[in-house]
């Protein structure tokens, strides 16, 4: 009985989920022109700003990245990514014929 009572509660807050989910999409569905400006400037529509703000961030980064791994290209043709030991110096481990 007490495992029933628990699903039982699960199964009602899953309906309420639903239920509030469905009901709040009909609310924009049918709202005015002045009602989504005010949703819109109170921050309802703010899920579009947070996608285009992860987008510039990740835009970003990916521009450090790319700026980082050209000037990496950059020191390793200019010899200065070597780091001294013997397998890296081509003249001192070529070999002597």
């Amino acid at each position: 009985m007490e495992q029933a009572i628990t699903w039982l509660v699960v199964f009602l807050a899953i309906a309420l989920i639903v239920w509030m989910l469905v009901r709040e999409n009909d609310r924009r569905r049918q709202r005015t022109i002045e009602e989504w400006e005010r949703d819109y400037a109170a921050g309802q529509g703010k899920m579009t700003q947070f996608i285009q703000a992860g987008a510039l961030g990740l835009e970003g980064i990916l521009i450090s990245e790319r700026r980082e791994a050209k000037q990496y290209q950059k020191d390793e043709e200019q010899g200065m990514t070597k780091t001294g030991t013997k397998g890296d110096d081509a003249d001192r481990t070529a070999a002597k014929e």
